[in-house]
């Protein structure tokens, strides 16, 4: 195949396996829960994290290993770099740690744990030796020009997605800075805080947290501010960014911002309570 051939292929690839992977995950925790939860990262149906371990397997390993046992073990260390990539990436970027395998045993900074190692270990062989000959074959039965066109949208549309996506969770951490500020300046009184940075913020937040006092007692104490309330409100909205991250990452932690955030969910229970 021409180069640009292959290049198509993989994305339309990509987007299958993002696909199956929001279902899959889309399903899992909806029984698991007992409710129906959107996943994935984006707007769109996707969880980009399968699909681009699946096209990284598949380019590495498809037609080179075909033995099941390597393909296990090869496929395990290939999805647990890209997952563990992926969460330190995203930390960085966002300052938030999107899922945490603490709890689990065996587990890498709660990065990476075993058990979805397995798991991924398994997929990748599964996808090698049955799942994506049988894709594959599928593909190459579209015409080349066809299979353009539906790549070049799908891409448009993933294009616009991320940027919503990106610009919404600024949104989000730009409100978390600002309450967070907004708490710090109150609750900690006669300090200059003129041109001071995040981190300094942070760690004035984090002596709060070493205190025994509630969020609901430094609630108590900020002085009322509109402005400040209308951005918790619209956080909290029932179709915000906010919202959605914290039913699909449940254990999400923005490291700069972890009192605001804390605040935010307290704030996010309460409403639940009271409808």
């Amino acid at each position: 195949m021409k180069i640009i051939e292959i290049i198509v292929n993989c994305f339309l690839w990509f987007i299958f396996y993002s696909v199956i992977g929001w279902i899959t995950e889309t399903l899992i925790f909806a029984i698991r829960d007992k409710k129906s939860v959107k996943r994935g990262f984006l707007f769109g149906p996707l969880c980009p994290i399968y699909g681009t371990g699946a096209v990284v397997c598949y380019l590495l390993l498809y037609g080179r290993v075909t033995n099941f046992f390597a393909l296990f073990g090869i496929g395990l260390l290939l999805c647990d770099t890209i997952e563990y990539i992926t969460s330190f990436v995203m930390e960085k970027a966002f300052h938030a740690k999107w899922w945490d395998y603490s709890n689990q045993k065996f587990n890498i900074k709660g990065r990476i744990c075993l058990v979805s190692s397995l798991l991924f270990g398994g997929g990748v062989a599964l996808l090698i030796k049955f799942i994506q000959p049988a894709v594959e074959r599928v593909t190459l039965m579209i015409p080349f020009g066809v299979r353009a066109g539906i790549a070049f949208a799908l891409y448009s549309v993933i294009i616009i997605d991320v940027a919503l996506t990106i610009q919404s969770l600024k949104d989000v951490v730009l409100s978390l800075k600002e309450v967070q500020r907004y708490a710090v300046e109150n609750f900690q009184q006669g300090i200059d805080k003129t041109d001071e940075k995040l981190d300094e913020f942070t760690d004035k937040v984090k002596d709060i947290s070493n205190t025994e006092i509630s969020l609901d007692r430094i609630s108590e104490k900020l002085k009322p501010n509109a402005h400040i309330d209308d951005l918790i409100n619209k956080l909290n909205g029932e179709r915000s960014m906010f919202t959605k991250i914290r039913h699909i990452f449940p254990k999400l932690e923005f490291g700069n911002y972890k009192e605001a955030f804390r605040m935010m969910f307290s704030r996010h229970d309460k409403d639940d309570e009271d409808k």
